[in-house]
């Protein structure tokens, strides 16, 4: 009993998962080379990605054992085996999936000898890395999955534990989302719950109803829910990983365009089964290329993408639907009043729509330094911008309280992978982001928002009070470090994940003034119930306020790791880990 408690002690200390990590954006092939003796030690196997003519190599250990570090996902892959007196042996249309081991045992035979038939054995997986609840979404995966919104939901929606962003029943704020290893988090926590339009929650990029980068741009992806790999942390719900596209040899590209309209969507099925009202378009147009620059040692890999859409607002002043709250004649008995009385217009009562509009840059440079050295950057700008009017049975709103929320990201990665030897190789990771979210007013944001109770419901005109004074900016530096050595069966990882945040965020509520009224008879005659705002007794203009967030501070986030491996065959082995965080 002493003995078992104490080995159970030991795996849990180990098992302990640490909360700030990078992310995988390798893959790796490993195994053993032998002829009919045994091991055999010096063997030279070689793995070219015919894609970009990158050769990795490496010769046997003491044992006959083998790994490739720093591969590239995807493929074809040739692998190639060879040794003075033995027949070279090779395994073509390799194919490698992100973050996975891929296990090739040769049995090679001498020269002298006819061949009849070469068996090569394959094993896929076997290291800490496969051995947790993961979903591997390929680029085919990709290429013919049905999507409305051509995003990451619609792609994570194969994970069987997650649903509509949240996996295994956690908030969508407690995933963590990167891309080439950068993280691409709302790291402040203001993004709505669905993203707007369901399809970017907890993004950069979210505020807007924009995705954080194009579906043409990604190469594979990959959510993990319980990973023992030490690299993978950051996060309690799901951890979404992406890498990109890259260049090759060959000149491919494509243009394209997706579209639909209220003729194109059917009958809602939750409610009354109406159709969509017309006004609603959804449309994506956009390209993307890669080709070489020089053929075998430089690429170039481009991507551009507009995306427009327009949803209608229903629930115009006077609908049936909303008529207990405001009817045709109360919302011409307001604007008249207030055009009158303050030389403010409400703007639209009737049915309105809103819009969210962007553009997608994605550029990036993969160069082949030599046979030990690839070196890949780059950069993923968007810009984005959406209106926010809502309206519902309860809520009534002027379009005067609606804002226009613009989102400007920018997001640039240099990634070094180096094989420093036959049994040590190496991972930088350096990225550096810039985030600036702001809200205006669609009207003048001097005027207040008022709220009007009536039939059960509220009315709503003049600035929307959260959006008069909202300024988010945010510059993210992050470095990360993996150091990987392998010895025969055993395998040892130290590594370092570092994140500093730079934010500057101003927002005051109700500015202008918060004004309720009881019904639209007191609010005609002036009698509010309810009178709230704020003054900055240095400088209350708006300009001011803005430009001087009361909020500005630094986040720090770092943290040193070392991870241990050992295999005893190729279905069983035991990976231990510890790390240190600090924040």
């Amino acid at each position: 009993m002493k003995i078992r408690s104490k080995f159970l002690l030991t795996i849990v200390f180990f098992a302990v998962v640490v909360l700030t990590k990078a992310q995988v954006t390798t893959s790796s092939i490993s195994g053993m080379i032998k002829d009919k003796e045994g091991p055999l030690v010096g063997a030279t196997i070689k793995a070219v990605y015919q894609k970009t003519g990158m050769m990795y190599g490496v010769i046997t250990t003491d044992k006959g054992n083998y790994v490739l570090n720093n591969l590239a996902p995807g493929g074809p892959y040739l692998v190639e085996v060879s040794f003075i007196g033995y027949e070279t042996q090779k395994k073509e249309n390799v194919y490698l999936t992100l973050g996975t081991d891929e296990t090739f045992n040769f049995n090679l035979k001498s020269s002298d000898v006819q061949l009849s038939e070469v068996v090569v054995t394959t094993f896929k997986g076997g290291t800490a890395a496969q051995a947790a609840a993961k979903t591997n979404i390929s680029k085919e995966q990709i290429d013919y999955m049905p999507t409305l919104s051509r995003s990451f939901k619609d792609m994570v929606r194969l994970t069987p534990q997650g649903s509509n962003n949240s996996f295994m029943g956690t908030n969508f704020r407690y995933n963590n989302v990167t891309i080439d290893g950068a993280i691409n988090n709302d790291a402040i926590g203001f993004s709505p719950s669905l993203g707007g339009q369901t399809n970017s929650s907890g993004m950069i990029g979210s505020s807007t109803r924009s995705n954080a980068v194009s579906l043409d741009a990604i190469q594979e992806m990959q959510v993990f829910l319980s990973p023992f790999d030490i690299k993978i942390g950051n996060f309690l719900g799901g951890s979404i990983n992406a890498v990109t596209r890259s260049g090759s040899n060959k000149v491919e590209g494509s243009v394209y365009g997706f579209g639909r309209n209220s003729a194109l969507v059917g009958p809602n099925s939750a409610g009354d089964k109406s159709k969509m009202p017309s006004g609603f378009t959804d449309y994506q147009t956009g390209y993307r290329v890669g080709l070489p620059l020089i053929k075998d040692k430089l690429f170039f890999f481009s991507n551009m993408e507009l995306a427009k859409r327009e949803d209608p607002i229903i629930f115009g002043a006077g609908s049936s639907d909303i008529s207990n709250v405001i009817t045709a004649q109360q919302a011409t008995d307001i604007t008249n009043f207030v055009k009158t009385t303050y030389g403010f217009d409400p703007m639209q009562s009737g049915t309105s729509s809103r819009y969210a509009n962007s553009e997608k840059f994605f550029n990036r440079l993969d160069w082949n330094i030599n046979s030990k050295n690839q070196l890949i950057l780059r950069n993923n700008t968007v810009f984005s911008r959406a209106t926010n009017l809502e309206r519902d049975q309860q809520n009534f709103r002027f379009q005067s309280n609606d804002f226009l929320q613009k989102n400007n990201s920018t997001s640039t990665v240099l990634e070094l992978k180096s094989r420093l030897s036959n049994s040590l190789s190496n991972n930088l990771v350096l990225g550096y982001s810039s985030v600036k979210d702001t809200r205006d007013p669609l009207t003048d944001a001097r005027m207040p928002q008022i709220q009007i109770a009536s039939g059960g419901g509220t009315i709503f005109l003049g600035s929307e009070r959260e959006s008069t004074i909202f300024g988010f900016k945010q510059n993210t530096l992050e470095i990360s470090d993996n150091l990987t050595f392998f010895k025969n069966s055993h395998t040892f990882t130290i590594g370092t994940h570092n994140e500093l945040y730079n934010i500057d965020y101003g927002f005051v509520n109700s500015w202008n003034g918060r004004l309720d009224y009881n019904s639209v008879a007191d609010f005609l005659a002036i009698r509010p119930a309810r009178v709230r705002g704020n003054y900055n007794y240095t400088d209350n203009t708006r300009t001011y306020i803005l430009t001087h967030p009361s909020a500005s501070f630094h986040v720090k986030l770092y943290s040193v790791y070392g991870q241990y491996e050992i295999k005893f065959s190729r279905k069983f082995s035991v990976t231990a880990g510890i790390g240190f965080d600090l924040a």
